[in-house]
């Protein structure tokens, strides 16, 4: 998706894309070959975005033909689009939960922090705009009461971190029996920060339908590809799609990264130059 950042898009179409997996869908050259429904695509240019990225025309139509996926992208690739898109398109042809004291959501998000949980939260409520597709943002750190005053407003999409989603589970504020299409981002940091067992019993300990059945279809992001995520892949994900963008485990090549080191008495003056 295209974003006012510091990424040269211009250059995306230069970015290496592998896949393997049995039957891969071809990717779409434009917005319009991805097939969307109406709704997505007047949300698309009321946001201003004028083409997809290389994981975007790849991913989504890889998901709309209902196909599990494991991708690897770099930081800054467009991935939250990527999983966004086909997710709201499954859930426009499902009927909705009315609003309860006891959300039952149709799609879950999980990522590892608030910051990245409100962020796609954003981008969902962007395109979810008229289309009666409502998400929800929940996240520790935060009031309990407003989030679950939220919930009962109606909740179709969940964006949680793993942590407040068990507190929630607990609580008997929510079950995942009418989970749809679940997404895991940034898979490999939610390992490193201890998430695992709270994943795994999200996934496979509670109500969640199961994913060999075809009643639930799963993404996984990840910037890395190490064998914890190879794990988490083989147990939640089934026949699924491997897709590779750029180099795994790199962030983008258009993105620059220095490191200067500085004296502490001089470390304040260094850091003001570098944000003017």
């Amino acid at each position: 998706m295209e974003e006012k950042t510091g990424i040269n898009f211009d250059r995306y179409d230069n970015i290496p894309v592998e896949t393997s997996g049995r039957d891969a869908p071809p990717p779409a050259a434009d917005f319009a070959g991805l097939n969307l429904p109406e709704v997505l695509n007047q949300n698309i240019q009321l946001a201003g975005y004028a083409k997809p990225t290389p994981i975007q025309k790849y991913t989504v139509p890889i998901s709309i033909a209902g196909r599990d996926l494991m991708a690897c992208a770099q930081t800054g690739s467009g991935k939250t689009a990527s999983f966004l898109l086909p997710m709201i398109t499954k859930l426009l042809g499902i009927e909705k939960p009315p609003p309860a004291r006891k959300a039952y959501p149709l799609a879950l998000i999980l990522s590892p922090t608030r910051e990245l949980t409100s962020q796609i939260c954003n981008e969902a409520k962007k395109f979810c705009y008229l289309s009666g597709c409502r998400p929800v943002v929940v996240y520790g750190g935060a009031d309990i009461r407003d989030q679950l005053r939220d919930l009962e407003r109606g909740c179709d999409i969940v964006v949680a971190t793993p942590g407040r989603l068990v507190d929630l589970i607990e609580r008997g504020r929510m079950s995942l029996n009418r989970i749809a299409f679940l997404t895991l981002d940034e898979a490999d940091r939610m390992l490193d920060m201890g998430f695992e067992p709270q994943i795994r019993r999200i996934v496979e300990g509670e109500d969640m339908p199961s994913h060999r059945n075809g009643s639930r279809q799963t993404m996984m992001f990840s910037a890395t590809f190490p064998k914890e995520i190879q794990r988490l892949a083989a147990d939640f994900l089934y026949d699924y799609i491997f897709l590779a963008v750029g180099r795994v485990g790199s962030t983008h090549e258009n993105i620059t990264q220095r490191v200067e080191f500085v004296d502490d008495h001089i470390k304040r003056d260094v850091l003001q130059r570098l944000l003017r």
